[in-house]
């Protein structure tokens, strides 16, 4: 078979990839194309120049997935699968390139796809299964989407371990509630029981306001202390649709967020193994000592209702749990620096979050 001559495969991949973007104009391309260029020593001597597109493709595209360039990645792997549609490991490819960009249904499709030229493949059926956990999690939404755990894998096959690049890819996580037609938002008081020294409700509906500033397009209304809410059942309080309609009437509010929260705090010392220089030898040892600290708590239960209608949009709960060294603990602090620790999953019912995750693509 005759193989091409190196001038000739430097200008079919000048082909394959096209030119710099205007982005990159004036700049050199040759580090753009070195990565790719590379691969040319991984390829057999007696492979065809169709083959050999498909490496450099390949190679190309798992340069850019690594940078976080998804849709120039998926571009190219297409290109690819267009040279050979039976590489499942293309279609792994295209799935990790259609999950990173939120097409999550697509990326099932290309995945049962990979999964039926390669039945056998670990990595392919740990990406899978950790697309199908992700999908589930958004489905019932009741807590932040991870990971499912890592099962027994059987036999890797030979020839692709070394062209396996693990990747972590961020996946964007939809809001739960459409905020399209809502202008303006109301914090309103929360049901709260009585906190140590701290005025839950109104900390809570200022941390909230200045969220809700920062992360949505709403205009949030500002009225201090936040309007108060009935004492009554959760249930029949949600169902008071005349109390939240007045309310939205009242503020010129599109939208009301209220709810209920806890916030507790408890000693947590005891004794607990830590390890400490030793002053005579400057070794580290272990020792057992009496630790002295504190244990707060917050659980948060968030209602979005419509201002106009008084009708319940959404009902969402967060709950974190923190650990302080010592005790008299300023409580003020401890709250805010949980409710930190929770704003992504408080803001997640309403704004675009990115969740972190292991998945593997091939390099050819």
């Amino acid at each position: 078979m005759r193989i091409p001559r190196p001038s000739r495969i430097v200008s079919r991949l000048l082909c394959l990839v096209g030119p710099p973007s205007r982005a990159r104009a004036g700049r050199t391309a040759r580090p753009w194309l070195a990565p790719a260029l590379a691969a040319l020593a991984g390829v057999s001597g007696g492979a065809s120049a169709q083959e050999i597109d498909k490496e450099l493709l390949m190679h190309f595209a798992a340069k850019m997935a690594a940078k976080g360039q998804w849709r120039e990645a998926r571009f190219r792997w297409e290109q690819a699968a267009d040279l050979d549609p039976g590489d499942p490991y293309l279609w792994n490819n295209l799935a990790v390139a259609a999950e990173a960009l939120g097409e999550y249904t697509t990326a099932r499709q290309h995945y049962e796809r990979a999964l039926q030229l390669a039945p056998q493949d670990p990595d392919i059926g740990d990406n899978a299964r950790r697309n199908a956990y992700l999908l589930e999690s958004l489905e019932s939404r009741t807590e932040e989407p991870s990971p499912a755990p890592a099962g027994e894998a059987p036999r890797r096959p030979r020839g692709k371990r070394g062209k396996r690049l693990p990747v972590t890819v961020s996946l964007p996580v939809p809001a739960r509630l459409d905020l399209t037609g809502y202008t303006s938002l109301l914090v309103a008081a929360f049901q709260v029981p009585e906190a140590e020294r701290v005025d839950l409700s109104r900390e809570l509906a200022r941390y909230l306001r200045s969220q809700f500033r920062r992360h949505t397009s709403l205009e949030v209304l500002e009225v201090n202390p936040p309007p108060a809410i009935p004492e009554q059942r959760v249930e029949d309080l949600l169902a008071n649709l005349e109390f939240w309609r007045h309310l939205g009437a009242t503020h010129g509010a599109d939208i009301i967020v209220s709810g209920r929260a806890r916030f507790a705090r408890r000693d947590a010392s005891g004794f607990q193994d830590v390890d400490l220089i030793s002053p005579a030898t400057g070794q580290k040892v272990r020792q057992t000592r009496f630790v002295e600290q504190e244990e707060f708590s917050l659980e948060i239960e968030l209602w979005y209702l419509d201002g106009r209608n008084g009708a319940l949009l959404l009902r969402d709960r967060v709950q974190r749990t923190g650990v302080f060294g010592g005790t008299g603990n300023d409580a003020l602090t401890a709250l805010y620096e949980l409710s930190d620790r929770m704003a992504g999953d408080l803001l997640g019912s309403v704004t675009l979050q990115h969740h972190q995750d292991l998945r593997v693509i091939f390099r050819g």
